[in-house]
């Protein structure tokens, strides 16, 4: 036998982990009810609490044409460029019955197949708790016979559960079988539990450890709807909101406009509030609710006017948005001017644009003869929709690339002068990315101090650390100062003409 080479030379080549990537920031999230218009067996559940979609085609296979989640997504791709990401969440306003969600399953050739022929003995058992009714069905049986489509399994199914359960219904959501009860609200323990492990179990994805369990739950405020959505890591960055939620007019606490907004503001999400109240054109409407949420300096919420109730701008508006690429070069927008296919132009007098701006709303109005442009596009606190839009992007910047200078490192990073060095250099690489695409640029600071780069960072030496800091392997000492370099909305010019 020969001596192998790696006596004389060893080589052990390590690989660090592939890092993980930023967040994106043109994900739509749209608010609807459980009464809106989705097609039959395509509910979102409460297990679900929302979908993603990546087009309008994508919508069209779940809902309606006449569903308010539709006209939402159709001005959202409407938009030119055409952005991507589009989620609709429900908010469940009425009692929910418990769910049990299906993982994957076979193809109904291969399931009718198997209950023709494969199931035998107590295999063919569908065993588990529904409303907490222990429940055991034949799916030989139940199969058997049906059409060769998941719905056609379904509806036998559903045939079997009822047996059992009166009012159970099996569907097929186009993705997985889910299981419904019929005792909405109902609170017991364990009213739902996935099958025991059989057979017909593992064909239909309703086996343990496969399928996902949801007990049946009380009516949901707005609030709590989102909150749920975002707990069960429902991703989205723009909110638009079901119209009924507008102007404050669904009644209850947690359903409010105003409360929307709030927990808006304080999940950093991007609240796109639309008001159909005719009083926003008028000066000194303290009620209209523009103006509470502008005395609320809301830095999250931006509110769009428009006379047409069945119209979404506001999801329109930020598509335009979601089109922003922050890694090229050049890339952010302003809002201000922008097209906005699909949204009808408001035909405002003077006297009327400027009580929309007082309000700090904005509108596609008609300019001059020919253009139909949107205007303003700022934020409650008065501040500008690209800012709040881009400070989120950036603050992801630093901590994505932060995060994986600690994470594919294959040795420490020393906690010395040099260690903090190297976070410094990683932070400058994030800031410099702000200024490469434009969200900001050289300027100067409110004290007059001029930044030739953009930026300028700032950290505290070693022998300045707090030694309980250094202990605990933490470094607090990392600090900047930006300049945003903002956009031009208007200009003035004041000539003088002499013969």
């Amino acid at each position: 036998m020969a001596i192998e080479i790696t006596e004389f030379a060893d080589v052990a080549i390590s690989v660090a982990p592939s890092g993980v990537s930023g967040g994106n920031f043109g994900i739509l999230g749209f608010l609807t009810n459980d009464a809106d218009a989705a097609k039959a067996g395509r509910e979102i559940t409460i297990g679900e609490r929302g979908r993603a979609y990546t087009s309008l085609a994508s919508v069209t296979a779940d809902w309606e044409s006449s569903s308010e989640v539709y006209k939402a997504a159709a001005a959202f791709y409407g938009q030119t460029p055409t952005p991507k990401d589009f989620t609709a969440i429900v908010n469940f306003q009425n009692d929910t019955v418990g769910v049990l969600v299906g993982g994957g399953s076979g193809t109904p050739e291969e399931i009718i197949a198997d209950a023709a022929v494969a199931w035998s003995g107590g295999e063919e058992l569908i065993s588990m708790n529904l409303d907490g009714v222990s429940i055991s069905i034949d799916a030989t049986d139940a199969i058997n016979g049906a059409d060769s489509t998941y719905d056609g399994i379904a509806a036998n199914l559903t045939v079997a559960f009822n047996a059992a359960l009166p009012g159970a219904v099996v569907t097929h959501n186009g993705y997985q079988f889910v299981v419904k009860g019929a005792d909405a609200g109902f609170v017991e323990l364990n009213q739902v539990t996935a099958a025991s492990n059989t057979l017909a179990a593992t064909a239909l994805g309703l086996k343990e450890g496969v399928a996902r369990a949801i007990d049946a739950g009380d009516a949901e405020n707005a609030v709590d709807s989102l909150a749920g959505a975002v707990n069960l890591g429902v991703d989205f960055v723009g909110l638009v909101t079901h119209q009924e939620f507008r102007d404050n007019a669904k009644v209850g606490s947690g359903n409010q406009t105003t409360d929307i907004a709030d927990w808006a503001e304080g999940s950093k999400k991007i609240f796109c509030n639309t008001t159909n109240d005719l009083t926003t054109l008028v000066s000194g409407s303290n009620n209209c609710i523009a103006n509470v949420l502008k005395d609320k300096t809301l830095r999250f919420t931006l509110t769009t006017f428009s006379r047409t109730v069945d119209s979404y701008p506001s999801a329109s508006v930020f598509g335009r948005a979601a089109s922003v690429n922050f890694s090229s070069i050049g890339s952010t927008i302003t809002l201000n001017l922008k097209q906005m296919p699909g949204v009808s132009a408001e035909d405002l007098t003077p006297s009327e644009f400027a009580a929309l701006r007082g309000y700090f709303a904005s509108a596609v109005v008609k300019i001059g003869k020919t253009v139909n442009a949107y205007t303003d596009s700022r934020m409650a606190n008065g501040s500008w929709l690209d800012t709040t839009h881009g400070i989120l992007w950036l603050e992801n910047r630093c901590e994505v690339d932060l995060f994986n200078l600690l994470y594919q490192s294959n040795t420490k990073i020393p906690y010395t002068q040099t260690g903090i060095n190297t976070v410094v250099g990683v932070l400058e690489r994030s800031l410099t990315a702000a200024v490469r695409n434009g969200l900001c640029g050289p300027g100067y600071l409110p004290d007059g101090t001029y930044l030739p780069e953009g930026f300028e960072v700032y950290s505290v030496p070693l022998a300045d650390v707090p030694s309980s800091d250094k202990s605990n392997r933490l470094y607090a000492g990392l600090s900047f100062k930006m300049v945003g370099a903002g956009a031009l909305h208007e200009v003035l010019v004041s000539g003088e003409f002499s013969e």
